[in-house]
């Protein structure tokens, strides 16, 4: 008689733990379906990324991908959408759809970014929207083109360790149609640095205190002579 009700408490914590571990399994491959299953090699262009979601049993809206273009650049989409849990995935899905449907046919990042709201406000729903930044690099003419929807403005850093921002601003996705969204084009030249991430690194917390633009400023400008891969994993060893 004692041993039935232990019985039955070992059964259903052996069930929680067998439903936990099938849970954390399904978000792992909902994550890795949603982001690059590679890279572009581009001669000349070393890249460098990186995803670590805070979410154990969960999926995150952060998003990313990376194409090379017709005329031989290359474009870079980094994405933010609202909400959490599997219904963020749809969302999730839609932004990579539309990246690689629309990348080839708009040419300007503050084009494709109004095609892109246009799309999102007709299909993701009320309440909901997504922070973007792209960019496309140019390695012929040596220069980076930006346009941003509500997104943190990426870094860009020369080969002398300063650090400026690509000033892009605009809506974000989803919010209202017929937006507007500027381009920003500066000078890459050789040795130089762009850097795309997400709020979640800026918000990053340690006793109250956010990591802030600050301390991602300053660890990039020293950090100039990493590899790609070793800055990105510099920038979330540091927030």
């Amino acid at each position: 008689e004692t041993a039935l009700p232990l019985a039955a408490q070992a059964a259903l914590a052996l069930d929680k733990a067998r439903l936990s571990q099938q849970q954390r399994h399904f978000f792992d491959t909902m994550r890795h379906s949603l982001l690059p299953a590679s890279v572009p090699e581009m001669p000349g262009l070393e890249i460098g990324h990186l995803y670590e979601s805070p979410e154990r049993l969960d999926i995150g809206g952060d998003v990313y991908d990376l194409m090379t273009l017709p005329d031989g650049g290359l474009a870079a989409v980094i994405g933010d959408v609202t909400g959490h849990g599997v219904g963020v995935a749809a969302d999730m899905a839609m932004v990579k759809f539309l990246f690689r449907s629309l990348a080839r046919e708009h040419s300007k990042p503050g084009d494709f970014l109004a095609h892109a709201n246009e799309v999102v406000v007709g299909e993701i729903a009320p309440g909901k929207f997504v922070t973007m930044a792209y960019l496309i690099i140019d390695l012929g003419r040596s220069v980076v083109a930006c346009a941003a929807a509500g997104h943190p403005s990426p870094r860009l850093v020369s080969p002398d360790g300063t650090v400026s921002t690509l000033p892009a601003g605009g809506l974000a996705l989803g919010v209202e149609g017929g937006q507007v969204y500027d381009d920003v084009e500066e000078h890459f030249p050789p040795g130089a640095v762009v850097v795309l991430y997400t709020d979640g690194v800026l918000e990053a917390r340690r006793a109250g205190e956010t990591y802030g633009e600050e301390r991602l400023d300053a660890l990039l400008a020293r950090s100039t002579s990493l590899p790609a891969g070793e800055l990105a994993q510099a920038i979330l060893a540091d927030c």
